[in-house]
């Protein structure tokens, strides 16, 4: 079932495992970000990828709410042990399968997946044109993108900052840095033209439909 609204997200943590929350702080933004690409794109059947998907959390978030078959992607072997954990304990393993891969050369065939998304990656990809091509050839026609990183809304963004204030002088890291042109330019150069680009305290993100 989707989740509707913030106040669930937040008070009632007992649906969700560590898997689900950022760096251990209490504060489930993986369930958030899921249900809003689920409601801005109403995909929920089909195929779909997690480029860089580090220990699988929104792919789990994802299966969760949706009947989408999940590709977690992501370089790290390490990583994708330990997704492999977390999709277990989820009971998730029919429904998530891992792949290594490097978004700059994705090992799926062309028009492949009804969905891409991905949070946290984008900052440290090489080459961000090349990486958007990449997704937008393996997107089937009619399909979806949402790439980014940030915690999903101003109000979780926070709460995210008020738990590392408790959590023995922790501060939350911060991935390098996109100038907002630059990513413009590399969605345009990836032949991008139906795109949404959001730069707010929800984070930066990129939404879009591939056409034809």
């Amino acid at each position: 079932m989707i989740i509707h609204s913030f106040e669930t997200l937040l008070n009632d943590y007992s649906k969700f495992d560590d898997s689900m929350l950022i760096n251990r702080t209490r504060v489930p933004i993986y369930p958030l970000i899921a249900n809003q690409i689920t409601r801005k794109f109403n995909i929920t059947e089909g195929t779909a990828i997690d480029v860089g998907a580090g220990p699988a959390s929104l792919s789990i978030a994802m299966a969760r709410i949706t009947h989408l078959d999940i590709y977690a992607m992501d370089i790290s072997r390490e990583m994708l042990e330990i997704a492999q954990k977390s999709i277990e304990k989820n009971s998730l393993k029919k429904r998530i399968t891992l792949i290594a891969g490097d978004v700059n050369q994705m090992p799926f065939q062309d028009e492949f997946a009804d969905l891409i998304f991905s949070r946290g990656s984008m900052f440290f990809w090489k080459d961000l044109s090349n990486s958007f091509k990449e997704i937008y050839r393996v997107l089937k026609p009619g399909g979806a993108g949402y790439i980014g990183g940030g915690f999903g809304s101003a109000v979780l963004r926070r709460k995210v900052k008020e738990e590392f204030k408790h959590t023995e002088g922790k501060t939350c890291q911060k991935p390098p840095k996109i100038q907002v042109d630059a990513l413009e330019i590399a969605v345009l150069e990836a032949g991008i033209t139906d795109y949404l680009l959001i730069n707010d305290e929800s984070g930066l993100w990129v939404l879009f439909e591939k056409t034809g």
